[in-house]
């Protein structure tokens, strides 16, 4: 078990519609991706939703109250960090409850007793309740009511939505319906309703609506990873970045010292680092990471035959192209990154391309080069960009991401290459992935990340 991850460790359901017991899996943990495989009807995507509103924190997104209108008896999380949520439907003084618990290891950190009505006032969580008899200036006796602060307490609203929210991983869900939720994602929906009253425009029909959440949902990925994309190029350009101050200082230690800090000393040596610099500029400013750098200049003056003007030349160049290298390094990982990432999209669209400019951010276009919409992008397009828009922005803090039938809307050729292009976008970052289907392209080409749904019963 890695302590230092957030991610899913194991899952444990009793009871599911009445009928159902799971350990998921039956040995072991789960991988960095995992396919939940069971026959129709057996809870796949119910199981994925339950865990869905168990991990995420917000508290006006409706999770605990989806959690309690559910039909199951227990339900049990345990992350790889060593935590262990649980939710437990239970009768308390005759009121159905649902108790939700965390644990740190095995000591309870968290207890709440969640209704969806409940006398309890969140904000009362840290405080007890007291009622005081006074006398009134009328001679009259009233009854007022105070409250003081408690002891730190495991129990109360309060106190479990604090301890899940510093436990969890952010987690997505892609529903059968292609919506992806999570907490850190807005509602595109309500954009729309928005929309709508700002512009006294109501959609025609239900489609309509469908069709324009999806845009908007499409475009809030796009703009939301050019974003995360445009941070990270400016966190390495400041990286880089040499002041004017260290420049001066590092070209006056050249001229004054026997060597060069680094052994550039001929010619050949100087113009492939001249023509070295120009290419990867130029490879970079495709995404507007760089400026193309042109070095013809440079290599004419370096061919001078004076000797001392080769001298001199060679000790300022050599501080130049040594700060010039430590500002394209950099940036080259973003670079490398951004790339892949166009390069992944754009080996599963048909007949279009996406790319991205740091200035305008990510943009589509069609063969002709005209500029494309994301309604006008296939059901199967636009799933798959809105998924990895959010899988890249993700990998800066652990993050699980449940996909319901990942098949729909895919054909088989991006069935197959869906697992292992997601695998490689987070290689190496807090990531996992958890699908539930029955898509035999999928469970054909990764057999070692099948989980299969038996209840205990059935086994």
């Amino acid at each position: 078990m890695d302590f230092n991850s957030q991610l899913i460790s194991s899952v444990k359901i009793r009871k599911l519609f009445g009928l159902y017991d799971y350990d998921l899996p039956i040995d072991g943990e789960l991988s960095g991706a995992s396919i939940i495989y069971g026959d129709n009807g057996v809870g796949k995507s119910t199981l994925l939703r339950l865990v869905f509103h168990l991990l995420s924190s917000s508290n006006s997104n409706g999770h605990r109250n989806s959690l309690f209108t559910s039909v199951f008896y227990y339900l049990e999380v345990i992350l790889s960090s060593g935590y262990k949520l649980t939710a437990e439907f239970q009768l308390k003084n005759s009121i159905r409850v649902l108790s939700l618990k965390i644990y740190d290891r095995e000591k309870l950190i968290a207890d709440w007793d969640y209704t969806p009505k409940t006398d309890r006032s969140f904000l009362f969580d840290d405080y007890e309740l007291e009622f005081q008899e006074i006398i009134m200036s009328d001679g009259k006796k009233r009854m007022i009511q105070t409250k003081k602060r408690k002891s730190k307490s495991v129990k109360g609203e309060k106190n479990y939505i604090e301890t899940l929210r510093s436990i969890v991983p952010v987690t997505f869900i892609l529903n059968a319906d292609r919506r992806l939720s999570s907490d850190s994602i807005s509602d595109p929906s309500d954009e729309v309703e928005l929309r709508k009253v700002l512009r006294f425009k109501e959609p025609k029909d239900l489609n309509e609506l469908v069709s324009r959440t999806r845009e908007l949902a499409v475009s809030q990925a796009l703009n939301r990873a050019g974003a995360w994309f445009s941070r990270k190029a400016f966190q390495g350009t400041n990286q880089g970045a040499d002041n004017v101050h260290s420049v001066y200082a590092k070209v006056l230690k050249h001229l004054v010292a026997e060597q060069t800090v680094k052994n550039i000393n001929n010619e050949i040596e100087i113009i492939n680092s001249l023509e070295n610099l120009q290419s990867r500029s130029k490879k970079l400013a495709e995404y507007e990471l760089a400026t193309v750098l042109d070095m013809s200049e440079f290599k004419s003056i370096i061919s001078n035959k004076n000797e001392l003007a080769y001298s001199l030349a060679a000790d300022i160049l050599a501080t130049y192209i040594e700060s010039l290298e430590s500002r394209l390094d950099a940036v080259t990982p973003i670079y490398n990154m951004l790339d892949k990432f166009v390069s992944i999209i754009n080996g599963l669209l048909r007949d279009k391309v996406i790319s991205f400019k740091l200035g305008t951010g990510f943009y589509i276009v069609n063969m002709n080069g005209d500029p494309l919409l994301a309604n006008q992008l296939s059901s199967g397009e636009q799933q798959l960009i809105l998924l990895f828009c959010y899988v890249i922005v993700a990998r800066d803090q652990p993050s699980i991401f449940m996909i319901d039938e990942p098949e729909i809307s895919l054909n088989i050729k991006w069935q197959r290459k869906l697992v292992q292009t997601l695998l490689d976008m987070t290689d190496g970052e807090n990531v996992q992935f958890i699908f539930a289907s029955h898509s035999m392209e999928l469970l054909a080409q990764h057999r070692d990340k099948v989980v299969i749904m038996t209840s205990k019963g059935d086994e």
